[in-house]
């Protein structure tokens, strides 16, 4: 019995390390290139501007040299997987220039450091997946306009949970949007303030929401 405890062990010893090298010659075929880029999300620290790196994303894997395009979670690496050779300058470069993103190709151990962590769920977003950071970020923007404004007594606990509610439902369907940086920073400026005010307007009346506009400003970005 022994014996055949021992051999049992060896055997699956044998099927984890066959498993392993097989999986490192999968990933050894693949032709990755990781780029920095400055791409976090302003609402929150760690989290990556889905709204910001989607159209890039899903443009890159349009073209045929490159089988995947992928954002990590905190918004400061993109990979490209090609399929065939790396092409920077004539597939991947020219969709950063377009889309205004500063990028810089990452080498040696910083790319073998991305390596470890590529593909892994909750670490890696691929194309329109980078939703997901944008729905988060409106829990987060929603949350700052309550933070902002009820420990203050602007609001009442109703109020606030109305106010979270509607600039959450707002934002999340606001940001998979597909936007050009340029319309993006416009809606940002403008547009998005507008709605938030909106929204408060709505739970506590237009006198109360222009006291509140003069004391706080634009905070919410």
């Amino acid at each position: 019995m022994r014996r055949l405890g021992m051999i049992a062990l060896a055997v699956f010893g044998l099927v984890i390390w066959a498993g392993a090298v097989f999986g490192q010659e999968v990933r050894a075929g693949e032709k990755i290139s990781f780029y920095e880029v400055p791409l976090e999300c302003g609402a929150a620290a760690d989290l990556g501007c889905g709204s910001r790196a989607k159209p890039a994303l899903l443009e890159m894997e349009q073209n045929p040299a490159i089988k995947e395009a992928w954002l990590n979670r905190t918004g400061t690496v993109y990979a490209v997987v090609w399929r065939g050779k790396a092409e920077t300058k004539k597939a991947a470069g020219p969709v950063f220039k377009k889309h205004s993103i500063e990028f810089k190709e990452l080498g040696g151990k910083e790319k073998a450091l991305q390596m470890e962590s590529f593909r892994r769920e909750g670490k890696w977003y691929r194309g329109a997946s980078v939703d997901q950071l944008s729905l988060e970020e409106a829990e987060i923007l929603g949350k700052k306009v309550v933070n902002m404004l009820l420990p203050g007594g602007h609001i009442s606990e109703a109020e606030a949970a109305a106010i979270g509610a509607g600039v959450t439902a707002y934002f999340k369907e606001e940001l998979v949007k597909i936007r050009t940086y340029e319309e993006l920073c416009r809606d940002n400026e403008t547009k998005f303030q507008q709605a938030i005010i909106g929204i408060v307007e709505k739970q506590v009346g237009k006198e109360r929401t222009e006291k509140i506009v003069e004391l706080f400003g634009n905070q919410v970005e």
